[in-house]
């Protein structure tokens, strides 16, 4: 009976200790912050949670969840097709809101965190918008009733790998993080976009969705996550 009650023991103090140990390997925090560039404002709020590596403390993967914002005035949004046509949907003004599951890596050097996130994927939705739609081309497609009328669309509902493919909503960004104490950081990074709206009717080629990309300089405060 004792020696059952030490094995026991035993097992418990080991599952302990191997469960602290993989808990100290993960580091969480929220970044609250905007990007802004030429009337374009991207503010944003990311929650995100790293696992420094076994052999590699300093480096970590990760994963997180952001919630974006982009509002702009004048925007011209392009189909996928844009090099075999020159349609185009022109907007006054764009309001777009997400929220995105996104995947990254980083590096802790001192107080350092230097690293890179992508959206994987995400919902976006907006405000309903008119877009002018304009061909230059003499050459008129199944859209052609549509040329110089406004559009109705809006932001594209489902949304996936925005840095790889053409006609998505998300955000990927490279960032520095300089801790200043153990609850307040500073983060500074360039984020790359691609914003994207659907057409209520099927215009050229039979597109529906247009966009295009931005880049935008951003600061945030980061705060860390205790459990």
């Amino acid at each position: 009976m004792k020696h059952t009650r030490l094995i026991i023991l035993f097992i418990f103090a080991a599952t302990f200790s191997c469960f602290s140990q993989s808990t100290s390997r993960v580091t969480s925090g929220i970044d609250l912050g905007t990007g802004y560039k030429d009337n374009a404002w991207v503010p944003s709020v990311m929650f995100h949670q790293e696992l420094s590596l076994n052999n590699f403390p300093w480096f970590r993967i990760g994963w997180g969840v952001r919630t974006w914002g982009h509002y702009a005035n004048k925007t011209n949004l392009v189909p996928q097709s844009s090099r075999f046509s020159d349609d185009t949907l022109k907007f006054g003004r764009i309001t777009s809101n997400g929220i995105s599951f996104l995947a990254g890596a980083s590096i802790r050097l001192w107080k350092f965190d230097i690293g890179a996130n992508t959206d994987l994927f995400g919902l976006a939705f907006g405000a309903r918008r008119s877009g002018l739609y304009t061909k230059s081309s003499l050459f008129e497609g199944e859209g052609a009733k549509y040329y110089n009328q406004y559009v109705f669309s809006t932001p594209s509902l489902e949304n996936a790998l925005p840095l790889l493919l053409d006609k998505q909503n998300g955000q990927s960004e490279l960032f520095v993080r300089f801790w200043f104490t153990e609850r307040i950081g500073l983060k500074a990074g360039y984020v790359h976009g691609r914003i994207t709206y659907t057409s209520s009717v099927k215009l050229d080629n039979g597109q529906k969705r247009f966009s295009a990309t931005y880049g935008v300089p951003y600061a945030a405060l980061s705060f860390p996550i205790s459990y």
